[in-house]
């Protein structure tokens, strides 16, 4: 008799084991961030800081102009598009650098691209609002920019955070999410034929707007 029911008890309990752990929470769902959604021209507020994605231009090449001690310009031209997403960016309750960008596409996750340049101290020739401490009360608009391949436009998705350069330095690492830090993500709006124009009219020597 004990042997009879000793079967489906074994089922049942490996049945259990399998729920359970696919129903264990990973650390990022865990501790990550909480994250709110928003739409292309509207506003999204958390606790820290607000954002209004307002528009999103493609260039080929972006125009850097001439910066400090002689700096000549240049062009600086995309492995594949630039995507420049230009927003307003306030902080509520204290200065901020809401410098935590990333953007979200089907060919996976792509972060603010690093071929500006810099001039040491000084950051880089031009100015993203990454670089910029928010002071509250006073919003800063200007932008973020991506490089990504072409087909990686289609449904995009912006996301920011209010991470902390001071504060987290820690949250830097991309595999290491920030314990219960507010996030934004802003759906583009980008369809396919939206993709397919803003990559063939994607600009040549774009000047990136500096924060204002």
């Amino acid at each position: 008799m004990k042997r009879r029911w000793s079967i489906p008890l074994t089922l049942v309990l490996a049945g259990a084991a399998v729920g359970l752990q696919a129903g264990h929470w990973s650390y990022e769902r865990a501790y990550g961030p909480f994250v709110r959604n928003g739409e292309l021209g509207r506003t999204v507020t958390e606790p820290r800081f607000t954002v209004q994605v307002e528009q999103v231009v493609t260039a080929r090449t972006i125009r850097v102009p001439e910066g400090p001690y002689g700096a000549k310009p240049q062009i600086i031209p995309a492995n594949g598009v630039f995507v420049v997403v230009i927003a307003t960016v306030a902080a509520r309750r204290s200065p901020e650098f809401v410098a935590a960008a990333r953007l979200d596409t089907r060919y996976g996750h792509y972060y603010p691209t690093d071929k500006l340049g810099s001039s040491g101290l000084l950051g880089p020739p031009v100015t993203t609002l990454g670089f910029v401490r928010l002071q509250p009360g006073m919003p800063r608009r200007g932008c973020y920019v991506f490089d990504v391949p072409p087909g990686a436009l289609e449904g995009a998705r912006f996301a920011l955070s209010d991470r902390d350069t001071e504060e987290a330095a820690f949250g830097h690492y991309r595999d290491d999410p920030v314990r219960f830090s507010a996030e934004v993500h802003v759906d583009l709006g980008i369809s396919a034929g939206d993709a397919a124009e803003l990559t063939r009219t994607a600009a040549t020597g774009y000047g990136l707007p500096e924060p204002s």
